[in-house]
């Protein structure tokens, strides 16, 4: 019996329009957490960006934000967190900045940029692949979320994750070709004009068995869901992995099976079988 479902936000379960979960696999979690069933939400977006998610959703459930940075439970408090050593951070953001590519650190629950936030704002939606829109993305928004910096000493709390997002995909792989044997960092995508640099140990399946401990769950016992690079490991260390059929090759390849996709809301339907069993 399936006692915690794990599912990615973009790609996955989420509506680019509005930017909350699908209105039928939103029902289905509910419905599932009536039936005792767990639900963690598994994304790249910080605490506060997947908390208006499952709070405009009406879902409740825990978190694993910043691709496995953080585990937070369903009080929002934080029970487990990986954080980049701030030398090194130093040592690697020359490598990062790059004029074609918008680079973010998320810190504490702040993301903070290089640039003026209405410039970071107007270039944001230039980059493909991107769910947000100015119209379900205010900028009023991005100046509660982020803030700008000119020196990493101005940063007090822990750096999770640095991103960097790009229309030039040239621009990302001379980015990654520079970095990508630095041993205490790991490399992850969330979309294929995205890069993301996180702790070695950090990933979304390292955030999940800890869960596992937490919850004393069988693998056999969690199902995940997604569609990007960065469920990947889900896919690679839980059995039970439900590929959405818009996924990459290597998600899909991977599955336990391949379902319905996003845009079709796919999750709903199995996640409904799981308390009808």
């Amino acid at each position: 019996m399936i006692k915690l479902i794990v599912c990615d936000f973009d790609g996955t379960i989420l509506e680019r329009s509005t930017q909350l979960i699908y209105p039928r696999v939103a029902e289905a979690l509910r419905k599932a957490k009536d039936a005792g069933i767990e639900f963690c939400a598994a994304t790249g977006r910080n605490a506060p960006a997947a908390r208006r998610i499952l709070e405009g959703s009406k879902v409740g459930g825990w978190m694993i934000d910043l691709n496995g940075a953080e585990l937070r439970d369903p009080q929002g408090q934080i029970r487990a967190v990986q954080a980049l050593d701030k030398n090194l951070v130093q040592r690697l953001l020359p490598k990062l900045r790059h004029p074609e590519v918008l680079t973010t650190l998320y810190s504490g629950e702040l993301k903070y940029t290089f640039l003026p936030i209405e410039e970071h704002y107007r270039r944001y939606f230039t980059v493909p692949g991107c769910g947000k829109t100015p119209q379900n993305t205010p900028l009023s928004q991005f100046e509660a979320d982020y803030r700008q910096f000119e020196r990493l000493e101005e940063l007090t709390d822990p750096i999770f994750k640095i991103e960097m997002r790009s229309a030039s995909l040239d621009a990302l792989r001379q980015i990654r070709s520079q970095i990508e044997g630095i041993p205490q960092i790991a490399l992850t995508s969330a979309f294929t004009h995205n890069l993301e640099v996180l702790p070695i140990t950090c990933n979304k399946a390292s955030a999940l068995t800890q869960l596992q401990e937490i919850l004393k769950l069988r693998k056999e016992e969690i199902a995940v869901f997604g569609d990007d690079l960065n469920d990947l490991c889900l896919f690679e260390q839980f059995p039970l992995s439900y590929a959405v059929a818009n996924a990459k090759p290597e998600i899909l390849a991977r599955a336990h099976a391949v379902i319905e996709a996003c845009d079709q809301q796919g999750p709903a339907d199995v996640i409904t079988a799981f308390f009808m069993e």
